[in-house]
């Protein structure tokens, strides 16, 4: 999706169910499968816990999306059960600092942990 930064939330989900359905239907322009600079891969359903992306040149980089477990966690001094999805983030250092991609990733997961800071 290009110019996403242009896009509501709404939009973005509109133009996202859009692609897919498209990309399913092996009708995607050439336009719409070139040009971009990220990726989002997910490969959770497949019950995948682990996995690093490749990035597709000449992207700057590729998020890997896992899939979500139930795993014991001590959460306020109390073992409990929690669900846990890791994500990978694979970037070219070239285009992006390590630093910078960090504070990416820990954003998303806040906003991820947060849905509601996407409302504000």
């Amino acid at each position: 999706i290009k110019n996403t930064n242009t896009h509501s939330l709404g939009s973005l989900a509109q133009a996202t169910t859009a692609l897919i359905e498209r990309a399913r239907d092996g009708k995607l322009s050439l336009d719409e499968m070139s040009g971009s600079t990220f990726t989002i891969s997910n490969v959770g359903m497949y019950k995948v816990t682990s996995f690093t992306p490749i990035i597709n040149a000449p992207e700057a980089a590729i998020l890997g999306v896992n899939t979500i477990e139930k795993v014991l966690a001590l959460v306020d001094g109390e073992v409990r059960e929690k669900r846990v999805m890791t994500l990978s983030l694979t970037f070219d250092h070239r285009i992006v600092d390590g630093a910078e991609a960090s504070l990416f990733l820990l954003t998303l997961v806040d906003l991820l942990e947060n849905p509601l800071k996407l409302l504000i």
